[in-house]
Parts: structure tokens; sequence; C-alpha cells
């Protein structure tokens, strides 16, 4: 009797180490500080091993002291994501398209858990802009592409783009300048703007407020139609922990 218990105790602990050791996969080390503090910085000058690198139709490389994110074929946004995760961030980059079409879309994502659940802040070397989300696979936009005179257009033109988020609430720049996002009245719905510049069936926001994510990953990224092959170069990526809005 004595060996019967020993041996259903062996299983017990046997299995419940092996439920924690599940749970520990899913856990993170979040990066914080105490409010405006610099909390991560990558100029690709080193540290390189901090980011996703992978040479294959797709390619995320560090060169030349630039992460160059190349996208060849159709599909989900093609991304190299670094190694820390985040909560709340205030993050910055310069990113610029190097070759193909200025018919493109490239920028930050962020809270990226897997290929399946992220966000992305987006904009096009022909001068638009777009907020997106992907949760459990299922892509959204959250605001749809509209134009803006915020952004250098043109191939080799380097865009300022910034991304802080604090809890449920992300604000969006470019260049300097806070960028308004046309958010629908229902959650699950997607609004338009109209010729006017009227956000259809919704309102213009500063801020966006979105509980899907609440951390992850921060990545650089580019996303294009099928036929097109585009290069974009990011450099000088900085972290602060960011106010509270």
């Amino acid at each position: 009797m004595r060996r019967l218990v020993i041996f259903l105790t062996l299983i017990i602990l046997i299995g419940a180490s092996y439920q924690l050791s599940q749970l520990a996969q899913g856990w993170h080390h979040v990066v914080s500080g105490a409010p405006g503090e610099l909390v991560y910085v990558s100029t690709f000058d080193g540290f390189i091993e901090d980011w996703e690198q992978y040479d294959e139709r797709n390619t995320a490389k560090i060169e030349d002291g630039r992460l160059q994110v190349y996208l060849a074929a159709e599909g989900r946004i093609v991304y190299s994501a670094a190694r820390p995760y985040f909560q709340n961030f205030d993050l910055t980059v310069e990113a610029s398209a190097v070759e193909g079409s200025e018919d493109n879309a490239f920028g930050v994502i962020f809270r990226q858990r897997d290929r399946n659940n992220l966000y992305a802040f987006l904009i096009s070397s022909n001068g638009y802009y777009t907020v997106e989300r992907t949760v459990n696979g299922s892509a959204k936009p959250l605001s749809q592409w509209h134009p803006s005179p915020a952004i250098q257009t043109g191939m080799n033109a380097v865009n300022r783009l910034r991304v802080v988020g604090f809890g449920n609430q992300f604000q969006f720049f470019i260049n300097g300048q806070q960028i308004e996002l046309c958010v629908p009245n229902n959650p699950n719905a997607i609004s338009t703007v109209g010729v006017q510049g009227e956000c259809m069936e919704g309102e213009w926001v500063t801020t966006l407020t979105d509980d899907s994510l609440r951390y992850g990953r921060v990545a650089l990224g580019v996303k294009a139609d099928p036929a097109i092959d585009v290069t974009v170069a990011f450099d000088n990526l900085v972290v602060y922990e960011p106010l509270p809005f």
C-alpha cells in the first residue's frame, strides 16, 4: 500500500512539473522602467543577436548598420522581432523603403506574441498610413488606409515612426506629428473615410483603445502586394517607458 501511495505521488508530481513547464513556455520577462526612462535601444551596429535574422525567399538581415527586411511573397507581414517583451512603451524608429514599388506597406509591429497575434502601424511610400490588428490569425484594419502630408514620400525617404502604448491605449506619430485614426463606432465593423474626409460610421480619434493584446515584442516589417518585391531599411530604434496619457 505504501509503495502504491509513493508511486501515485510521483505520478502527480511529474504531471505537475510537466504542467508548470508548459506554462513557463508562455512566461516572458517584460521590460519596464520609471516613466520617461530609456529601456531599450538598437542602432543595429552591435548586439545584433537581439533580432531575428533569416535568409529565405523573404529575408531579414542586419547589414551596413541597418535592419533590412525584404518581402518577395504574398501573405502576412514579414518582420524581424526583437527579443525583449514590453507592456507599456514609447517606441521610435527610422524607416525607409530602399527597393521596389512606392505602393508598399512597412512599419512597426508591437505587442507581437507570434505571427497570429500582433498589432501593426504601417505607412506607404506614396503617403498613406493604417493600423491593423491580428488576433488568433484573423487580421482586421482598426483604421483604414488614409493619406497624410506628414509622410515623406518616394523611395529612400526616411520617415520617423513613433508608437506609444500604455495599457489598452495607443497613440501614433509620423515625423513628430500625431495622426488621427478613423475608428468605427461598432467594434465589430470596419469604418471608411468619405470623399470629403469624413469618418463614415465612426469617428476620428488621436488615441486608439483596444484590449486584445496586453504585452508582446516589438518588430519591424514589410507588407505588400504579391506582385511587388520590397526592401525596407530600419535604423535607430529607441524605447522609453511612457508617461501616462
